[in-house]
């Protein structure tokens, strides 16, 4: 006997930017019917699962891939695979593709969203083609969301001033150098819950200045052990232990 959604669960999910509604036909776009029909080698009156990034999945059914069309069947029937934690990942520009790497690892972490501000010592500064980059990132975040099995692309905002980030929080944010309260110590007095930003600076860290301002605002300066992290790991690092306290990953 299959168990209600374990097929599902099998399938590969595509994002669709329109909403579905069971017995319409939806769109697919030139890059997913190749990555259906021409990488994955699937054929037509194939199924997989469509997901509207409104935390609702569909069981979806190929036609021929000269016509784009597929036709949604019914409602996945898969449990909610979304965090009840809505992570806010504060990320500056980092140089080469760490930004890729880290805006992947957590779509698979289940942030809620990745947020990137322009920091003071950031070695890569804001140029003409960041519209681009975002483009780019906001395209990993969908890849990694149909990777592993979530419901919803995390929402990619950005370039904000630290002013205006500090202005959402309240949240924890990682400092070299902090040196009293670990985040062990800060996750176990105030267990996250609800909604919560987790920030993180730069290759040359957070300047005195934004320090001070985030601070000011009600944030919290943590430290993440002894050994000095590159961006990229703390951020990762940062998300997966605050995803764990906050148990969403039992």
């Amino acid at each position: 006997m299959e168990l209600p959604g374990f097929g599902a669960a099998l399938m590969r999910r595509i994002v669709f930017c329109s909403p579905l509604t069971v017995g319409q036909q939806a769109k697919l776009d030139q890059a997913q019917l190749h990555y259906l029909f021409d990488v994955l080698r699937l054929r037509t009156g194939e199924k997989i699962v469509g997901l509207d990034n409104q935390g609702n999945a569909y069981i979806v059914q190929l036609q021929a891939k000269s016509s784009g069309i597929c036709t949604v069947l019914e409602s996945a029937g898969e449990i909610g695979r979304e965090p009840t934690l809505a992570i806010s990942l504060i990320l500056p520009l980092l140089k080469g593709d760490k930004l890729d790497l880290t805006v992947q690892k957590a779509v698979e972490l289940g942030v809620g969203e990745i947020v990137l501000f322009a920091a003071e010592r950031s070695v890569v500064k804001p140029a003409g083609n960041l519209e681009k980059r975002i483009s780019r990132l906001q395209k990993i975040a969908r890849d990694a969301t149909q990777q592993c099995g979530r419901h919803r692309v995390p929402l990619l905002r950005g370039l904000l001033g630290l002013e205006e980030v500090a202005g959402e929080g309240p949240g924890i944010f990682a400092w070299e150098r902090e040196r009293h309260l670990s985040l062990r110590a800060c996750l176990e007095h105030n267990p996250p819950s609800g909604r919560l930003g987790l920030l993180i600076g730069p290759e040359g860290g957070l300047a005195a200045a934004e320090v001070k301002i985030l601070t000011k605002a009600g944030w919290t300066p943590v430290t993440l052990g002894p050994r000095i992290l590159r961006a990229e790991t703390a951020a990762i690092t940062l998300l997966a232990c605050t995803m764990f306290a906050g148990g969403e990953m039992e």
